[in-house]
């Protein structure tokens, strides 16, 4: 087995890759074990936000304990690190290390902060023992999904590097290794035993944001290839501009370990990032008008993806390491809640994913649409899963009923009314929200019906291409029927200019292939390359084989995309292949009658040879 070329590009790929999941990986002890915490929360300013933190009542922190009060400062003139090895730089980096917001320190770890009042009296020094914060299910199971997510997400991005090397694949790497859903609390918490550690690793993350937003500005200005047209060549130089200008401002941002104050600048580098997002989802919108149809499909994919997990993601950093919400809205997040919204930044990656590695894409409303069911049924389900909780507790307490009833019937009963109504809700979402593809399924049932009663092939073989393009939207269908052991093509929409007239092996295995198994082959723009075919949006993407049990292969249809440029998805495939079913049937009759016909003829003939007696 040749092992792959290991060139300078990928050896740093790897690298950048084992750096990024070496950062998240830590926060798995956190799922099964707990860390400590001081009950501080501070923003940039050193100014206290909180002095719960993790905690689930005051009385349990060690901030309130110490007497320290949301409103009061920590001096950060007096704590900054100044030199590195100093105890209070050490004190001041578990506060405000990697940012500001909460953080989390290894259990037996002490600090001595120097508190300003917030009411205006003089400075006192506070010191406290980090104690343990218990942390529900709920919060482990989110943290848990995000670690695992944000493994997956490094390594999608990678994968995509390694195939297909190139601008756009490592403008998304260098993306993706920062902004992904993995969290870093443990992996900080680690760090700071060696200040000077902490400080070189918040001048790589610095680096990080802005090579990651520089990054997705090139993956924008050259999806879905690394050559962009000569309008958007022109932008290419705003990316690395941009990406350092971000750097600059999280470097500086993280001058309040030397006494200044940085919330603003850390504000402003956190709404930079949204500009940026907000430039790249233009960037998209204005270059998919000029691409190919096919490529447009792709291009909305991508534009799906960043409107939701860039916005979500973007939103968690906020609300984790700024009191700008605080300011705002007065109010603040929870921590799964945080969690959850770091876990949609994994929908980007999935959708980048398929559009970079697929030629052909199905609709990208099939996944939104997936989505919105999830999210209806689990609300629809859930909710009277709780209140039925609650309301069969009441009744315990009210009725001294066996506890093997409860178990026996109640519970039983309860839940096959719910299953009964995830059933109900599942056909009605359904039916709601794929209209459309019920539509296409009536006309092709119609069609079916149509097609058993017809009384010769050709009839048939219209109906075989003509019925699916009507109904779906397609580009281009040709019916290849065999005749004499050879496939040759009878009728077709698209395929006016092909030279293609009969399907041979071994030029024609990918398709012939739909045969072997009597079932529906894809053909990926590479799978099946042969002379005469139809360019881009009218090529065929679909083999649909036609068999019976009394007569073998039959037919093979091949079928184009949607003419929006949309591969054929899995639940029209499944629909197309119940249609062939009907059309076998068809033939079957047809062939029943031609027979008919010829026994007919022929003792016509018979009858006619006979001598007159």
């Amino acid at each position: 087995m040749k092992l792959p070329k290991i060139t300078p590009g990928r050896f740093l790929l790897v690298v950048l890759a084992i750096w990024a999941i070496l950062m998240i990986v830590p926060d798995l002890y956190r799922v099964f074990g707990s860390l400590a915490s001081f009950g501080v929360v501070a923003d940039n300013d050193g100014v206290i936000i909180d002095v719960v933190g993790p905690f689930a009542t005051p009385a349990e922190s060690p901030a309130v304990a110490a007497g320290i009060r949301p409103g009061d400062r920590i001096d950060l003139k007096a704590m900054r690190c100044v030199p590195l090895d100093a105890t209070r730089c050490r004190s001041l980096l578990s506060v405000l290390g990697g940012l500001g917001g909460k953080q989390v320190v290894l259990p037996g770890s002490e600090i001595e902060l120097v508190i300003r009042p917030g009411d205006g009296g003089a400075t006192r020094v506070v010191r406290m023992e980090a104690a343990r914060a218990e942390r529900g299910w709920g919060d482990r199971l989110v943290l848990l999904a995000d670690t695992l997510v944000g493994i997956i997400v490094i390594l999608a991005a990678f994968r995509l590097v390694w195939l297909h090397p190139g601008k756009v694949t490592w403008g998304f790497f260098l993306y993706a290794i920062w902004f992904n859903p993995g969290q870093t609390y443990a992996y900080y918490a680690l760090l700071q035993q060696w200040p000077l550690a902490i400080f070189v690793q918040e001048i790589a993350e610095a680096l990080a944001h802005g090579a990651g937003f520089a990054g997705l500005l090139i993956f924008a200005l050259h999806f879905p290839s690394d050559a962009p047209s000569r309008r958007w060549t022109r932008f290419d130089w705003i990316a690395p501009v941009l990406g350092a200008v971000i750097a600059l401002l999280w470097l500086a941002s993280f001058a309040n370990a030397f006494g200044a104050g940085t919330e603003t600048l850390t504000s402003i580098a956190f709404l930079l990032g949204y500009a940026v997002i907000a430039a790249v989802l233009f960037v998209l919108l204005k270059r998919r008008s000029s691409l190919p149809a096919q490529d447009q499909q792709r291009m909305l994919w991508v534009i799906w993806g960043c409107a939701i997990g860039l916005s979500a993601f973007i939103f968690a950093e906020i609300a984790q390491s700024t009191s700008l919400l605080q300011h705002v809205l007065s109010a603040s997040l929870s921590t799964p809640v945080i969690g959850l919204l770091y876990l949609l930044n994994g929908v980007l990656v999935y959708f980048v994913s398929v559009a970079v590695l697929h030629r052909r894409v199905i609709s990208v409303a099939i996944p939104l649409r997936y989505g919105t069911i999830l999210s209806v049924l689990t609300l629809a389900v859930g909710i009277p899963i709780v209140n039925l909780h609650e309301l069969l507790s009441h009744y315990q307490e009210s009725f001294q009923i066996p506890e093997w009833v409860w178990l026996l019937v109640v519970a039983p009963i309860a839940l096959v009314l719910l299953q009964r109504l995830h059933e109900i809700g599942v056909h009605l979402v359904d039916r709601l929200l794929n209209r459309r593809f019920h539509a296409a399924r009536g006309q092709l049932k119609d069609a079916g019906a149509a097609m058993l009663k017809a009384r010769d092939f050709a009839e048939i073989d219209r109906t075989l291409v003509d019925a699916p393009l009507k109904a779906l939207g397609l580009s281009s269908g040709a019916v290849f029927r065999k005749n004499d052991n050879i496939f040759r093509r009878h009728h077709s929409v698209g395929w006016e200019a092909s030279p293609l007239h009969e399907l041979r092996k071994p030029e024609d295995a990918a398709v012939l292939r739909s045969i072997d198994g009597c079932a529906p082959v894809r053909l990926p723009g590479d799978a099946w390359k042969r002379p005469g075919l139809e360019p881009e949006l009218l090529a065929p993407c679909l083999a649909l084989p036609v068999c019976s049990d009394s007569l073998g292969a039959i037919a093979i249809v091949l079928l184009g995309p949607h003419q929006n440029g949309n591969d054929i998805d899995p639940d029209e495939r499944e629909m197309l292949s119940e249609f062939a079913t009907r059309a076998a049937g068809g033939y079957e009759r047809a062939a029943f009658v031609q027979l008919n016909k010829e026994v007919s003829e022929l003792r016509t003939s018979l009858a006619a040879l006979k001598p007159a007696t």
